[in-house]
């Protein structure tokens, strides 16, 4: 029993630093933004959310109508803001 209460505390320690690293970068990533920019990027990513999962729905209907294996639906990109464009940019080139 012991053995596998330790398995279990290590899953979650990993899982947890895994979280930590997540939020980490995108701490980092999110300081050079204003509030406005922040929901702004947020609310954009939503709505791209929700068209990608449509986009696959409508792509799936079409494929069991079709009898065929469905395509890979690529996600949309509507919008982001150009300080993230330059900080990408500029963090490609070093």
């Amino acid at each position: 029993m012991e053995i596998i209460a330790a398995i279990v505390e290590a899953i979650i320690t990993i899982i947890s630093a895994i979280i930590e690293a997540i939020v980490g970068i995108f701490v980092a990533g999110a300081e050079a933004l204003s509030i406005w920019e922040t929901v702004a990027l947020l609310v954009v990513l939503l709505i791209e959310l929700i068209l990608w999962v449509a986009l696959i729905f409508i792509e799936l209907i079409i494929a069991l109508f079709k009898w065929r294996r469905p395509k890979k639906v690529m996600k949309p990109v509507i919008w982001r803001p150009s300080k993230l464009k330059e900080k990408a940019t500029d963090d490609a080139n070093k």
